[in-house]
């Protein structure tokens, strides 16, 4: 069986280990199953779901650039036609808080649990604000001072901040493919991979060993270290597990109507750094809470009412530090803040990423946001990240137009 033309069937068409669910070619069956190959936490849906109300617009019409791995324009196609050939499972387009269109894959369906992978690093970035608004943690808490068990670690004497924005002088190899790099190392740690003899069995354990390089406070380095930190420093601070936390701090708030899972190391510890499988409109309620500053349609405050201009402005210093880092980004301008990316230095749009082709797109501005759920075959993609983003600013940018051209009246054909 091919497994891209999986269609409904929800059987394995492969024999799936730890060792291999992360790859071609059965890498969307394992993305929609994840819980029948890693261990998980549940995490309930809200007990009050929110309806989302459906607007139907032709989004998918919209045409928008295709790029190559330079971000150069190379083509133009619809965005149908880019999700048909991006390895697209699931994508949503909610304006004003509407669903203006969603797709589909044929092995995917609205009830269908895709993993986030780090789109969840920005939901812990949520939590650890929310915790920071209800005066349980502080921003210039020391970690050490939270989990002594880091007080050896290269973690030592970096505050909440420095994590929250990656800005820890923690050495960490985020070199994806090589199994050699740190962040390969610790998929043997959380259990994502099969034991190895070289690598301490647990999360925790891993985190403590790892030593420091830089100063902390410094430039900004892409590494999915310190969102496990930043969870375990949530969990301390509040007494309760991350799987809880998501629940009652994110879930319940949003109006999830579907159970959520995250997966969790051989010890129980939930792997903040990309472990959470959620639904598409889920996603997208999240995504729109963001867009309100914080508040749900439910009208709970879920982020800080701070939360998304502090992202958005940042530090005096958030761009130069993005800019010294040692990885391309593909935002040149950009910066990192609060768990979240934003890819422009002058306009309210930001961004939750994970690899294998995940995207939430906020666009305060236009009221849009956007979720892309794929199946990349290889973890990074320049070109159909730009693709992506791209497409999600021609929708925008569309939808802008219709708009100011009908403020009123029903949608028609956009371009």
């Amino acid at each position: 069986m091919n497994v891209l033309d999986a269609g409904t069937d929800q059987s394995a068409p492969w024999s799936v280990t730890r060792d291999n669910w992360a790859e071609p070619p059965g890498l969307r069956w394992s993305f929609l199953h994840l819980d029948e190959v890693l261990a998980t936490a549940p995490i309930a849906a809200s007990a009050a779901p929110v309806t989302l109300e459906v607007a139907p617009i032709p989004v998918l019409d919209v045409i928008t650039p295709r790029y190559d791995v330079t971000a150069r324009i190379v083509d133009h196609t619809s965005v149908e036609q880019l999700l048909a050939e991006s390895h697209t499972d699931g994508f949503l387009v909610m304006h004003h808080g509407r669903i203006a269109a969603e797709w589909y894959a044929p092995a995917m369906a609205p009830s269908t649990r895709h993993l986030l992978m780090s789109v969840t690093k920005t939901v812990v970035g949520v939590i650890a604000c929310a915790l920071v608004e209800d005066g349980v943690l502080a921003l210039d808490d020391r970690v050490e001072a939270i989990i002594p068990a880091l007080a050896g670690s290269g973690f030592a004497g970096a505050t909440v901040r420095d994590v929250l924005d990656m800005r820890t002088g923690v050495r960490f190899n985020e070199t994806y493919h090589d199994p050699d790099a740190d962040v390969y190392l610790m998929e043997h740690a959380c259990g994502w991979r099969s034991p190895r003899e070289d690598v301490p069995g647990s999360l925790r354990e891993f985190l403590a060993q790892l030593p420091r390089d830089e100063e902390h406070g410094g430039r900004f380095r892409y590494r999915s270290s310190e969102t496990n930190v930043l969870s375990w420093i949530c969990e301390v601070a509040s007494g309760q597990d991350l799987a809880t936390l998501i629940h009652e701090w994110v879930w319940a708030q949003i109006g999830a109507e579907f159970p959520a899972h995250i997966t969790v190391d051989p010890t129980g510890v939930a792997v903040g750094d990309g472990g959470l499988s959620a639904t598409l409109r889920d996603v997208g309620r999240l995504a729109d809470m963001l867009a309100r500053n914080g508040i749900a349609r439910s009208g709970a405050q879920v982020a800080p009412p701070w939360f998304v201009v502090d992202t958005l402005v940042a530090a005096e210093d958030s761009r130069d530090a993005f800019a010294a880092t040692n990885s391309p980004t593909g935002m040149p301008g950009g910066h990192y803040r609060n768990q979240v990316w934003v890819p422009f230095p002058d306009r309210s749009v930001f961004l939750a990423l994970g690899i294998h082709g995940q995207m939430v797109y906020v666009n305060q501005q236009s009221g849009v946001v956007g979720v892309k759920l794929s199946t990349w075959p290889t973890a990074q993609n320049g070109a159909l990240f730009y693709d992506t983003l791209g497409a999600f600013e021609s929708i925008s940018a569309a939808l802008d137009r219709y708009t100011h051209q009908h403020p009123v009246t029903h949608h028609q054909e956009l371009r």
